[in-house]
């Protein structure tokens, strides 16, 4: 009986000693904060996934991007490799695509001609730009909403999830679409913002993050968004999965781009 009592003890002891060594959310979101502060590059691994639903007479339109890239945020440089496939009414069609963008520069190649082409930075598309965004930047936008996120540990990581309802689920979402999308890319478009989020329906949103519990440092967030978006009597459905991992962090050196398509690109 003595052995067992030490033993139920012991076991008492341990569970005590690992419940003091665990790190509540709140800790673990401002030292991810914290460390997403120091990040000067990254390389980023990307999958999405998009089915967009309009018009009867237009079908649906299904769209895939995997894309590689090694970027710098400050200056926001980057190389950017990888495949787009569209799917719409039965026709497919497979892209290659690769980029670079410098400080003046971006360089982006046409698969469909083998062209490169060369234009200012400032013709980046901004919805490419927003996709590879700091990971700190999409930390904060869970800072408002932390205490309704789920907060668990898996292996090597603490893990914040958000599978949203009601209220806190649609200010999520606009959010996220403010950061992702922003008035640059839908001003681009020549739509209005505040009115597309005004005519929004959100049927589901589900966020996750990724922490590294050494470093603090975001390694991957997945978003996956299901929403109506009507404007003009009209109504788009888009459904999204992403999924984005982040490696190298602080290894990336500066964004070269090779001779060989300095000279091959045509000037816009």
């Amino acid at each position: 009986m003595k052995k067992i009592t030490v033993g139920i003890m012991f076991m008492l002891i341990m569970f005590l000693a690992a419940c003091g060594e665990s790190e509540d959310a709140q800790d673990v979101y401002q030292k991810a904060l914290e460390a997403g502060e120091k990040i000067e590059s990254a390389e980023v691994d990307m999958t999405m996934n998009q089915i967009i639903e309009g018009d009867p007479a237009m079908g649906s339109m299904e769209m895939g991007m995997d894309t590689k890239t090694a970027m710098t945020l400050d200056p926001l440089t980057m190389h950017q490799a990888g495949t787009i496939t569209m799917n719409m009414d039965g026709m497919s069609l497979d892209n290659d695509m690769e980029m670079y963008l410098t400080n003046t520069d971006l360089y982006m190649y046409e698969s469909m001609s083998q062209t490169w082409m060369k234009m200012s930075s400032d013709m980046m598309p901004m919805d490419l730009a927003n996709m590879e965004q700091n990971p700190q930047e999409q930390l904060e936008m869970l800072e408002s909403f932390i205490d309704e996120i789920d907060f668990s540990e898996e292996d090597d990581y603490y893990v914040f999830k958000y599978d949203g309802d009601g209220e806190e689920l649609f200010e999520l979402s606009q959010e996220i679409i403010k950061e992702n999308f922003g008035e640059g890319v839908l001003g681009d478009a020549g739509v209005d913002i505040e009115e597309v989020l005004e005519n929004m329906t959100v049927h589901s949103l589900y966020y996750e993050v990724h922490i590294d519990k050494k470093t603090y440092d975001t390694k991957k967030l997945i978003t996956n968004m299901d929403l109506d978006i009507t404007a003009e009597g009209e109504t788009l459905s888009l459904q999204q999965e992403m999924t984005a991992t982040y490696t190298g962090i602080n290894t990336v050196d500066e964004i070269e781009v090779p001779q060989e398509v300095i000279d091959a690109a045509e000037e816009l």
